[in-house]
């Protein structure tokens, strides 16, 4: 029966808290330790290429997204000329509605848009000033500060862990 990684993290915890007993000969304690060590070896292998493949899964994934999403442009691109041009032959035949049995279609008068045709004459009581957006901190600052022995109330500096996986 095939451990599965934790279960033998596990072991190991347990062989590493009896190991100090000098009850258990030391080359059993030693072909032990090898037997699990190995079992650990290849899991953790299996793992980490499970890992790589949902990572390039992941990436294709993205990366089909991204190439979908430029179709969806295109085409709407596509389609929004199309419109364009039956809106032209509506017009230049004063088409008003078409009615078929499976669809009907009609011109409709848009909302009224104002175009602006020059930005400079346009009076100051009719420009508005966006706000500001919000103040965020500087973690790039904070760091340098903290990496240079200044106090920075409020933060600290933390290290953690990660798996790297390299082929």
């Amino acid at each position: 029966m095939s451990l599965k990684l934790f279960e033998i993290v596990g072991q190991l915890k347990q062989f590493d808290a009896i190991a100090e007993s000098e009850d258990i000969p030391a080359d059993v304690l030693r072909d032990t330790l090898e037997s699990l060590e190995g079992s650990f070896e290849v899991k953790a292998v299996n793992v980490a290429k499970f890992i790589l493949e949902l990572d390039s899964r992941a990436e294709a994934i993205a990366e089909a997204a991204k190439r979908q999403a430029e179709r969806a442009k295109r085409i709407q691109k596509r389609a929004d000329s199309v419109r364009a041009y039956l809106l032209f032959s509506m017009q230049a035949l004063d088409k008003r509605r078409l009615e078929t049995p499976d669809l009907v279609i009609a011109r409709r008068a848009n909302p009224v848009a104002v175009q602006v045709t020059d930005e400079k004459s346009v009076p100051v009581n009719f420009w508005y000033q966006p706000p500001a957006p919000p103040p965020q901190l500087d973690k790039k600052a904070i760091k340098e500060a903290l990496q240079s022995g200044a106090e920075v109330p409020g933060v600290y500096l933390e290290s953690g862990e990660h798996v790297r996986i390299s082929i």
